[in-house]
C-alpha cells in the first residue's frame, strides 16, 4: 500500500501544480507519515478553479485526454467541474461495481436507477457499476413516480437505485396509485445520494414498504465510491484496498478513537487524471474497534454516515445531526414529511422545533418525550397535517437554521 501510496503522490506532486505545492518530503516511511500533507476540501478545489477556470490546476493530463465531465455543487452554490480520464472512469466503474457486488447484484439482475440524469455523477457512476456486473440497466430519468413505477413492473426489476428519501416517497406514491404490484419484483433497495439508509429506523420503514432489503452506499463525485455495505451487519465498510481513510475531529484534525465520530478524510489511490489526497469529504462516520464480526475486510461504521460537518449543530452544549432526529421520528408510525429548526429567542438559549406531518396528533407528545430521553435535549414536536410540507423526492432538505 506504501508503495502504491509513493507512487501516486510522486505522480501528482510531478504533473498537478496544485498538489505540487502541497506536496514535500517525498517517499514518505509510513502510512502513518501521510499526516504530514495538508488536507484540502472542496472550497481549496473551488478556489482554485476560479483562479484557473474552468477546470483549475488539480489536473496530470492534458485536457484532450480527458473524456468524461461532472460536477458538483460548493457551499456557496459554485460549480465544481470534475474531469475523469478512461482510465478514471474504468476505476469508478469497478468501484460502483464491487459496492453492487456486495448487495448481491450480478447478471441476470434488472436495475432500474430512479434519477433525473443530469451532469452529477452518481448517475452515471451507478449506470456503469450495473454494466460491470453484467446486469440489464433500466433509466429512469425524465419520468415522474407513476411512469417509474410503471416502467419497474413492466421490466420486473430486481433491484432499484434511490436516494433513501425517494425510496420512502415511491412506495408512498405505489399506495396512492394503487400500484403496489409494482413493487413486487424488487429484491434489494441501494440507496445513494445521503445519509438515511444506514439510520435503522428509516431502512426498516424502505424495506417494510417495499418488502425488500435496503443497502447503503456513500461516495463523492471527488472522491469516488469509498463505501460498500455490510450485508450481514448493516453499515459500511471502507473500500482499504482503493482509498486510504482517515477519520479526524474536523476543527483539530487529529485521528479520533474508535467509537468517537470523526471526519472522513480519503485519499483515492486509483484516481490520477484528477488526484485526490488527503480529501475532506465532510461526512461524518465512527468505526467500530475490531472491525465487523462478519470478518469483512475494511473499517466498519455500523451506523454509515453519521451527517455532514455543516449538519452537525451544538445545542446547549449537545452535539445534534439531523439524522439522530430523523432515527427518532422513523420509529413512529403515521409520520410524514417534517422540518427541523434550529433557532434562538432573544436572550435564551438555542431550541429545536420539528414540524411533522402526523395522521394522529396525539402521538407527539410521545415523540417529544423520547426525544428528551434519547437524545438528553428538550425538541419542540409541532404536529402539522398531511401534505402542507414539501414532497422530499430528491437529496431531502429537512434543516433550517435560523440562529444567528
Amino acid at each position: 500500500m506504501i508503495d502504491r501510496l509513493n507512487e501516486l503522490l510522486a505522480f501528482a506532486a510531478e504533473r498537478a501544480p496544485f498538489q505540487r505545492e502541497r506536496l514535500s518530503g517525498l517517499p514518505l516511511g509510513s502510512l502513518e507519515d501521510l499526516s504530514r500533507v495538508p488536507a484540502c476540501d472542496k472550497d481549496d478545489l473551488l478556489a482554485d478553479q476560479a483562479a484557473h477556470p474552468p477546470y483549475g490546476t488539480n489536473l496530470t493530463e492534458p485536457l484532450e485526454r480527458f473524456t468524461h465531465v461532472h460536477q458538483t455543487s460548493g457551499t456557496s452554490g459554485a460549480t465544481l467541474r470534475i474531469l475523469s480520464t478512461d482510465a478514471d472512469w474504468a476505476w469508478w466503474r469497478r468501484c460502483w461495481g464491487a459496492t453492487l457486488e456486495a448487495c448481491g447484484v450480478g447478471a441476470g439482475d434488472r436495475v432500474a436507477l430512479a434519477y433525473s440524469f443530469g451532469p452529477y455523477i452518481l448517475f452515471w457512476a451507478s449506470y456503469e457499476g450495473v454494466l460491470e456486473r453484467g446486469a440489464r440497466v433500466i433509466p429512469l430519468g425524465g419520468m415522474d413516480s407513476v411512469q417509474r413505477l410503471l416502467a419497474i413492473r413492466e421490466y420486473a426489476a430486481t433491484t432499484l437505485l434511490a436516494t433513501p428519501t425517494y425510496a420512502l416517497h415511491l412506495a408512498q406514491v405505489a399506495g396512492q396509485q394503487g400500484l403496489y404490484d409494482a413493487l413486487a419484483s424488487v429484491q434489494r433497495i441501494v440507496c445513494a445520494g445521503e445519509p438515511g439508509a444506514s439510520i435503522a429506523a428509516t431502512r426498516e420503514r424502505i424495506e417494510a414498504g417495499w418488502d425488500a432489503r435496503c443497502f447503503d452506499h456513500a461516495g463523492l463525485t471527488e472522491v469516488g465510491a469509498f463505501t460498500y455495505p455490510c450485508a450481514e451487519h448493516g453499515g459500511l465498510h471502507l473500500r482499504e484496498d482503493e482509498f486510504i481513510v482517515e477519520l479526524l475531529e474536523p476543527k483539530s484534525c487529529r485521528a479520533v478513537a474508535d467509537g468517537e465520530p470523526g471526519e472522513l478524510v480519503v485519499t483515492a489511490l486509483g484516481r490520477r487524471g484528477f488526484p485526490v489526497i488527503r480529501y475532506r469529504t465532510g461526512d461524518m462516520g465512527a468505526r467500530e474497534a475490531g472491525g465487523c464480526p462478519a470478518g469483512h475486510a475494511g473499517g466498519w461504521l455500523p451506523r454509515g454516515i453519521l451527517g455532514r460537518t455543516d449538519d452537525m449543530v451544538v445545542i446547549r452544549g449537545m452535539n445534534v445531526f439531523p439524522s439522530a432526529i430523523e432515527q427518532l421520528l422513523r420509529e413512529s408510525d403515521g409520520v410524514g414529511e417534517f422540518r427541523i429548526t434550529f433557532y434562538n429567542e432573544p436572550s435564551a438559549m438555542d431550541e429545536v422545533k420539528v414540524e411533522v406531518e402526523l395522521a394522529d396528533a396525539l402521538i407527539a407528545r410521545a415523540i417529544q418525550a423520547r426525544m428528551r430521553q434519547r437524545l438528553g435535549l428538550r425538541v419542540r414536536i409541532v404536529p402539522i397535517k398531511p401534505g402542507i410540507l414539501v414532497t422530499q423526492t430528491g437529496k431531502a432538505q429537512r434543516v433550517v437554521d435560523l440562529r444567528p
